[in-house]
């Protein structure tokens, strides 16, 4: 009797380890997966609520260089969002108002992009920085805290949103022109706001690209020298920082009948041309697509730089 008591205590130990194990092993592949699988909701709803409504404004410090004044301001949300931008306008008032530009730019580059355009213009010139982009690069990169980098990323739509809302309400803002600016980085984001915001007259994508998950396999090729090992991790990325539904592919057809261009460089090293292709696809018409000589945008490739800000300045002079 002692026995098969034991024996039978035995399997029953063993009936529950093999469950457990059982149990592990079907729910942990889930979890990864349910971790993993994109997100295909709309998030325009997230995005109108994290934005907010402009609760104050923080001027942390202004001057003059020639005709523009410049000044260096937060915006602080109800939300609890904060927006640093930087501010270029004329110094001279005109009747209509000065044309807006709003710059989004590289990770680096932030609301310092309003610095890249030299020429004393008649226009109203805006950037602004990423949202939390100092905790995402002093805390994210050395935690590789996935949520930061994804909370950033949900933060940026809200936080140009935002900030049109404060430029709009400007009184030497031209409110029939409202162009809206992304370059690189800033080009996968600016579509969504640009869609969302029926206020923005003009969208540019400058060296944009759609298709994120195999952009970011293409900038891993010099790391990872396996190509399927390549892709798992880019699409893995992708996913864990939630670029599903953010993909630029999936909202610029909602800009129509709007103006929309595109500038791509013929010879982008950072961008895979299928995936600019791809992002062109999307649109709906009216749009416009300019190829440039030269590389992918960047601050040490001056010319290059000099050349998108003289094309663009021009066509947002003469509005056309």
């Amino acid at each position: 009797m002692s026995s098969r008591g034991n024996r039978s205590s035995g399997f029953s130990w063993l009936r529950i380890v093999l469950w457990c194990a059982v149990g592990l092993c079907v729910i942990v592949p889930s979890y990864l997966v349910w971790l993993l699988l994109p997100d295909l909701s709309d998030p325009s709803n997230e995005f109108y609520q994290r934005k907010g409504v402009l609760r104050s404004i923080d001027v942390e410090s202004e001057w003059q260089d020639g005709n523009s004044i410049f000044r260096h301001v937060t915006l602080h949300s109800t939300s609890g969002l904060k927006v640093k931008m930087t501010t270029r306008s004329p110094q001279e008032r005109a009747e209509k108002g000065h044309p807006l530009v709003l710059i989004l730019g590289g990770e680096r580059t932030g609301r310092d992009a309003v610095h890249q355009v030299s020429q004393q213009l008649p226009v109203f010139i805006a950037a602004i920085s990423y949202p939390n982009h100092d905790e995402w690069v002093l805390e994210g990169v050395k935690r590789f805290d996935v949520r930061q980098y994804q909370q950033t990323e949900r933060d940026t739509v809200p936080a140009v949103l935002l900030a049109l809302d404060y430029l709009l309400a400007q009184e030497s803002v031209a409110k029939q022109q409202v162009e809206l600016v992304g370059v690189s980085l800033g080009a996968f984001f600016v579509s969504i706001p640009a869609a969302l915001d029926q206020r923005v007259t003009r969208t540019w994508l400058v060296h944009g690209a759609g298709e994120p998950e195999k952009v970011i396999e293409h900038k891993l090729k010099g790391r990872i020298k396996t190509a399927l090992l390549r892709k798992l991790v880019a699409w893995t990325s992708a996913r864990l920082l939630a670029v599903e539904s953010l993909r630029p592919e999936n909202w610029l057809w909602r800009i129509s009948p709007r103006k929309l261009v595109f500038i791509n460089a013929k010879d982008d090293e950072a961008m895979p041309l299928t995936s600019v292709l791809a992002l062109h696809r999307s649109a709906s018409q009216p749009y416009e697509v300019i190829w440039t000589e030269g590389r992918h945008i960047d601050t040490d490739r001056t010319e290059v730089v000099q050349d998108l800000v003289n094309l663009i300045m021009h066509r947002v002079q003469t509005n056309r």
